[in-house]
């Protein structure tokens, strides 16, 4: 994620929950659907309204651009 704070950090908030937070953030894990994979990606717009929501490790660099352009807008 380094990468992309350095070239989006500006506008957009990177947030990583490490795995011994995972447990005490259970409601967060079921509201975004994730309970049953235990984590993925959550893209808020600026209004705190999801925009994208990953479950698991299926995703990469690709997903992650295309969530922080659906954040950022054009």
């Amino acid at each position: 994620m380094g990468e992309l704070e350095l070239e989006y950090g500006d506008k957009v908030n990177f947030v990583i929950v490490e795995p011994e937070d995972t447990k005490a953030r259970a409601e967060e894990l079921e509201r975004f659907q994730l309970a049953s994979r235990r984590h993925g990606l959550v893209a808020f717009d600026a209004a705190g309204e999801v925009v994208v929501t990953i479950a698991g490790h299926q995703f990469g660099r690709e997903e992650i651009l295309m969530a922080v352009a659906q954040v950022v807008g054009p």
